[in-house]
């Protein structure tokens, strides 16, 4: 049998610690490092399982209060998914369906390269989803830091509330990657590393085949993976995507993190 990577084992940790009463799991050092077969904990080794935890969706911290790979065999590292309990989600409205015939065509389609993934699949999909022409920025620049360096980077879609392009204003953010390439940590970092910077309601990766959604929670909380499916399930999964990437819901939901902010700047 193949070896796990450190993906597939974090991806096996975020379901545990999603299916305990309390959204939260704790493990014997110990354990989780055998879990990883890391023998030697050395830095690199433990910078890249923290990157993937967080990209998972989890926070970790050691009950010691010891560092995070430094810590005695014997401490314990506990997980968590923020939050640990839902918010309290604002009245939204009920999903406007597409007809049948829409979803057998956005379901069945072929996509040849990211672009037809871009133009055939995600722009169709944000036109049912409430977004219009004044909203979408298409290639939109990104400045950030990749080590010491700041550099300029291009987020695939950017959707705003309006024709605004004020960061204040920005809702979501969509990565788009090649229909027969999977999704992997290294995308999902990319689309995370782009919400840090822009602060969307959410942030969506796709290759037009899986579709991966993340809450953003801020520069303090770990996002949560909200939604992971197949094209295929489209139609199924519809009321849950327009609940929470609709263009109604993104903006509910922005209005929302602005007062929790807010509120943990006052405290």
């Amino acid at each position: 049998m193949a070896k796990k990577s450190y993906a597939d084992i974090a991806l096996d940790m975020y379901e545990a610690v999603k299916e305990s009463n309390n959204r939260q799991k704790r493990l014997k050092s110990s354990t989780f490092w055998d879990a990883f077969c890391v023998g030697r904990r050395t830095p690199p080794v433990v910078e890249r399982i923290g990157c993937i935890l967080s990209e998972q969706g989890l926070r970790f911290s050691v009950k010691s209060g010891e560092v995070f790979g430094k810590e005695d065999f014997n401490d314990w590292i506990e997980l968590t998914i923020w939050p640990p309990a839902e918010p309290p989600e604002p009245p939204l409205p009920d999903p406007i369906f597409p007809s049948i015939d829409w979803f057998q065509k956005m379901q069945t389609r072929e996509f040849e390269s990211e672009r037809e993934v871009e133009y055939y699949f995600i722009i169709p999909l944000l036109e049912k989803l409430g977004y219009n022409e004044d909203d979408i920025a298409i290639g939109y620049p990104v400045s950030m830091f990749e080590g010491v360096q700041r550099t300029t980077k291009e987020a695939d879609f950017v959707l705003f509330n309006g024709a605004s392009r004020e960061k204040s204003d920005i809702l979501l953010i969509i990565e788009a990657k090649k229909s027969r390439k999977g999704i992997t940590v290294d995308y999902i970092g990319q689309g995370k590393s782009y919400a840090r910077e822009l602060l969307p309601a959410c942030y969506v990766i796709t290759n037009g085949q899986q579709i991966i959604v993340f809450q953003f929670n801020g520069m303090i909380y770990q996002d949560e993976r909200i939604m992971d499916f197949d094209r295929s399930n489209l139609n199924v999964m519809w009321k849950d995507l327009y609940k929470y990437v609709g263009k109604e819901s993104t903006i509910k939901r922005k209005l929302w993190m602005r007062e929790q902010f807010q509120r943990e700047l006052r405290t």
